[in-house]
Formats: structure tokens, sequence, C-alpha cells
């Protein structure tokens, strides 16, 4: 039974048999509870919502939205405004009677339970925000490169009506950082702008933080890297269907409006430019 409703009960108890601390403490509960409720609300939009988007397009490792201080602190501070009160006029018996002490329970137990969950909620909450920040301490992508696309594969997810696909990478760090090449499988947030150049061998450049973490990077989808043409005149002539087709595919886009002309504009100058 939710709290609102809990305290309208005990006030309507308290006025029957004229006990004033359950009357008031009923009340307390009864405007308290539409609090608790949006509190809870907020709590299952952040536990169910989808994983953050990546606003710059960076290709950087997402995480799934958290709940932030603001909101713990909130919640905390209304199970502690719920508790103590209850607490205090349950074992206090404050408007409670010598001859109706048995009612007094029923605050101290309220009361309890408000206390114990904001005090374990509060618990876990900084024991998961320590962890998180330990497992979010890593080597930082530093690393000039060129990521090569081996293979494309939908997850049918959707960020921000952005399609997240998992991509097969060959990394390929620049010489004079002398890493050697490495492969590595990671999921991304692609901007439409950067869908036509999705082909195997093509690539962009990046930024990684090596092979201890593959798959901390930071994808430049506006650095497209067309794949190395085979040799003379044969290769480019090879090459002149594929711009063809990804002509068409960011024409589909620009009709559909799901890119701005300036994006049009600009994408279609990088594909005419790997002729």
């Amino acid at each position: 039974m939710k709290l609102a409703a809990v305290g309208v009960v005990t006030a309507l108890v308290g006025i029957v048999l004229g006990i004033p601390g359950l009357i008031g403490i009923g009340a307390f509960w009864a405007l308290l509870g539409p609090l608790m409720r949006q509190y809870g609300q907020r709590i299952k939009e952040v536990q169910g919502g989808a994983p953050a988007a990546d606003p710059a397009g960076t290709g950087s490792t997402e995480q799934p939205p958290t709940i932030s201080g603001r909101t713990f602190a909130t919640g905390t501070m209304l199970w502690l405004l719920l508790g103590v009160p209850s607490l205090a006029v349950g074992i206090l018996q404050i408007g409670i009677s010598g001859d109706d002490e048995n009612w007094r329970w029923l605050p101290v137990v309220v009361g309890g339970l408000a206390l114990g969950v904001g005090v374990i909620g509060a618990v876990m909450y900084l024991a998961g925000a320590s962890l998180q920040a330990v497992a979010e301490v890593g080597p930082e992508p530093k690393i000039p490169a060129t990521l090569r696309i081996k293979s494309v594969r939908e997850t049918g997810t959707f960020i921000n009506e952005r399609p997240r696909l998992e991509l097969e990478l060959r990394v390929e760090p620049d010489a004079a950082t002398e890493l050697a090449p490495y492969d590595v499988t990671k999921k991304a947030t692609v901007p439409f702008t950067a869908m036509a150049s999705l082909r195997v061998g093509d690539g962009f450049r990046a930024l990684v933080a090596g092979p201890d973490d593959p798959t901390a990077m930071e994808i430049r989808w506006d650095e497209p890297v067309a794949a190395a043409a085979a040799a003379g005149r044969d290769a480019a002539h090879d090459r002149v269907p594929d711009v063809s087709a990804r002509l068409e595919e960011l024409d589909a886009l620009h009709r559909a409006d799901l890119i701005t002309l300036e994006e049009y504009e600009a994408q279609r100058a990088r594909i005419l430019g790997s002729l």
C-alpha cells in the first residue's frame, strides 16, 4: 500500500479513536506520499534508461545512465524525513496517551523501515560510486591511429535515432608510436554522416589507448580514410561504382531529412575527394 494511503488510513484511525499522534503522523505521511512517489518514478526512469548517447560522435565507450548525486541526496533526505519524525512520535509517544500505547508501534515500524531503507540505499550508492570510479580508471586514448573496417554488424539498437553497430576493426597505430597493429571488436553509435564510409577496407582516424585497453578509443567520424587503391587507373576505375553507391546512400539520407544540408554537402565533398 502506498505511503499516502497508509497516511490517510492512519489519520482516520486517529480521528475515530481520538489519538492526536496518529492524526498528525498520518497527515504527515499523506503529504509526503506524492514526493516519495515522484522520487520512485525518477529512479525507475534512470534504471530503465538506454545507454547514454555520445553527443560528439567520438565513439567513446558509453555507460548506462546512473543516479546523480543530487537525486541520491534528495532520496536520502526524503527517507530521513519520513523515518525520524515517525520514530519520534512512536518512541516518545508524542500525542499518544498511555491507554493507546499499543498504537505507537505503527509509527515505530514505518519509521524504522524508512530509516533502514535510507541507510542501506546510501551505503549501496556510495559503494557503487566507488566501484565505478575504480572501473573508470584506465589509459586515456592518446595514441593516433587509423581504424580499418573488417566487418560491420547491426545490433538492432538506436540511440537518438542513430544506429549502434558492432565493428570489427584493425587498429593501425601511426608509425611514430612503434606499436604493432591489433584487432578489436567494438560497439559504437555511428552518426549518419559517417554511414557512407562504413566500407570494408575503409576506416577513420582515431585516438586509441593501445592493446592494453583495446576498446578505449575516440573515433573521429569526420575524418574518414579510404582504402588504399590497388594500382593506377584500374583501381580508380573500380572505385567509381563504390563512390556512386555511397553518393546514392547519402542522397537518400538527405531526402529523408536525417542529415542537415551542411552535413550533406560536407560528406559529399569527402566522398568525391576520395576519387
